[in-house]
C-alpha cells in the first residue's frame, strides 16, 4: 500500500510538473513594454501624422496584415483579423470570425479597399481572404493559385480573382504594386509544407493544415515618390533585391533568432543592408493566437523567442543608422504626404 501511495504521489507530481512546463511555454516570450523606446517613436510619428493631416499612411494589424491608405483608396496586405486561439487551431476546424471582420470593415472603412494582396496561403495570412472578398466586391484578390483556391471555396467571382504576376507592375489608383517571388521562413515540425499547393477550392471551415504555403511573395508598393517593401516571411532569394531601394521596409522576423548566425547575417544582408530603407518596421513577431486588442503581444515561448529576434534587427538597424519603429497597435503611421 505504501509503495502504491508513493507511486501515485510521484505520478501526481509529474503531471503537475508537466502542466507547469506547458503553462510556461504558452506564456509570451517577453514583454512588448520592454521595447517602449521604439514604440514611443511610433507614437510620436502617429501624433505628427494626425496634426499634419498626412494623406498616405499605413496601419499594422499583426502578422503581416497592413493597410495602406492614401485617403482615397486602400491596399490591404493579407487581411488576417480573425486570429483563432491556439486551442481552436489544434482541436477544431477554422473559419473567419465574421463579426470581428465586419467590425474591422466598418471601423477601418475598408469599402475603399481596391486590392487584397496575399503574401502566401498559410491560414495566418489567408484565412479571412474569402469573407473579405465577399464583403468587399470592389477589391480584387491577388495571390497564388493556392490563395485563389481558398477564395473559390466561398464562390468568389472569377472576375474578382487575379493570379499574381511576378515582376509585372500593377497600377491601382495612385499605387503601383510589384509582386516579387520570395522564400518562406525555414520549415518547422508544424510548418513543413513549403512549396505545396492547394489544388482545389478549399471549403471552410477547414483544418489549419489544409492551408498550404503555395509559394511566397514580397510586395513593392509605390505611391508617388514613396516606395515600401513588404516581406512577410523570414526568407530571401539571394541577390534578388539588389537593384531596389526603398523608403520603408516591413520586415518579417518570425523564427529569426531560431536560425543559425550565418542565416541571420545573410537574411539581414539581403534585406536591410541591400534595400537601405530609412525606416524598418518588424512584422510577423506577434502572438497571432491572441486578439488584436488591447495591444499585440509577443509569440509564446513554445513558438518563438520574439524579443531575441527583435533585438537582432534592432542591432542591425542601429549599425546601419536605420530608424526602427515597432508598431504594436493599428494606428496610422505616416509614410508620406
Amino acid at each position: 500500500m505504501r509503495i502504491l501511495k508513493m507511486s501515485l504521489w510521484m505520478m501526481a507530481a509529474l503531471v503537475l510538473l508537466f502542466a507547469l512546463v506547458i503553462l510556461y511555454l504558452l506564456q509570451p516570450s517577453g514583454k512588448v513594454s520592454d521595447f517602449q523606446h521604439w514604440q514611443k517613436q511610433a507614437q510620436l510619428q502617429n501624433t505628427v501624422s494626425q496634426t499634419a493631416h498626412a494623406a498616405y499612411t499605413v496601419k499594422f494589424f499583426g502578422v503581416s496584415t497592413l493597410l495602406f491608405d492614401d485617403g482615397k483608396d486602400q491596399i490591404l496586405i493579407d487581411g488576417f483579423f480573425s486570429r483563432p486561439s491556439l486551442s481552436r487551431i489544434i482541436f477544431k476546424k477554422i473559419e473567419s470570425d465574421r463579426a470581428k471582420v465586419d467590425q474591422i470593415i466598418q471601423v477601418q472603412d475598408l469599402k475603399r479597399t481596391r486590392a487584397i494582396l496575399v503574401t502566401h496561403s498559410h491560414y495566418d495570412h489567408a484565412l479571412d481572404v474569402p469573407y473579405l472578398a465577399q464583403q468587399l466586391p470592389q477589391a480584387n484578390v491577388i495571390g497564388s493559385k493556392s490563395t485563389l483556391n481558398i477564395a473559390r471555396g466561398m464562390h468568389i467571382p472569377e472576375s474578382q480573382l487575379k493570379s499574381v504576376k511576378a515582376w509585372q507592375p500593377l497600377q491601382i489608383g495612385a499605387f503601383t504594386i510589384t509582386a516579387i517571388p520570395s522564400q518562406h521562413t525555414p520549415a518547422t515540425a508544424v510548418n513543413n509544407d513549403l512549396g505545396e499547393e492547394i489544388q482545389q477550392p478549399l471549403t471552410l471551415p477547414a483544418r489549419f493544415s489544409a492551408f498550404k504555403e503555395g509559394g511566397s511573395f514580397d510586395y513593392l508598393i509605390q505611391h508617388g515618390a514613396h516606395r515600401s517593401l513588404v516581406k512577410a516571411s523570414t526568407g530571401a532569394v539571394p541577390h534578388q533585391l539588389k537593384n531596389l531601394k526603398v523608403d520603408h521596409l516591413f520586415l518579417g522576423i518570425a523564427q529569426l533568432s531560431k536560425q543559425s548566425a550565418d542565416f541571420q547575417d545573410r537574411y539581414l544582408q539581403e534585406t536591410l543592408a541591400t534595400l537601405k530603407p530609412h525606416t524598418v518596421m518588424p512584422i510577423h513577431w506577434d502572438n497571432f493566437f491572441a486578439p488584436l486588442e488591447p495591444e499585440l503581444e509577443f509569440l509564446p515561448r513554445v513558438a518563438d523567442d520574439s524579443p531575441a529576434s527583435l533585438n537582432i534587427l534592432i542591432q542591425a538597424a542601429k549599425q546601419q543608422k536605420t530608424q526602427l519603429i515597432l508598431l504594436s497597435q493599428p494606428v496610422s503611421f505616416e509614410l508620406g504626404s
